[in-house]
């Protein structure tokens, strides 16, 4: 096949790719509620109920308390990730706060928060350690 043929087949089916998840809203990160983010949990983190959900007012992130660890819940796209803070250093960031994780997969995530959410939150990741 020629190189140019290969080309226009690529960018053929990239736009398509694009204009599919403009159409029907993939496009869009997820915007949690309070039943969704509790589901999101239970799915993430089988056995485990989600007892008590401080949610972020843009959506995008939860703190969730179940069998005595606090969790912190984040939106990525269309999917959300899950991690226990039990060994999670905290910092204050001009957007909200920096948590950096034991983990090699998600070793720092910045949650957007407003200033009132940061006043909440910072005493409630802080007890978790």
């Amino acid at each position: 096949m020629p190189l140019w043929l290969l080309g226009i087949i690529v960018v053929v089916g990239l736009t398509a790719i694009w204009v599919f998840m403009r159409l029907y809203g993939f496009d869009k990160s997820l915007k949690l509620t309070h039943e969704m983010a509790g589901q999101e949990f239970t799915t993430d983190n089988p056995g485990l109920v989600a007892e008590d959900i401080v949610l972020a007012r843009s959506g995008q992130a939860a703190l969730i308390r179940a069998a005595g660890d606090t969790y912190v819940l984040w939106v990525m796209g269309q999917d959300v990730a899950t991690h226990n803070l039990a060994r999670a250093r905290v910092t204050e960031a001009p957007e909200g706060v920096t948590l950096r994780l034991p983990d090699f997969a998600a070793p720092k995530v910045t949650i957007h928060l407003t200033d009132d959410e940061k006043r909440t939150w910072l005493p409630l990741i802080e007890a978790a350690n």
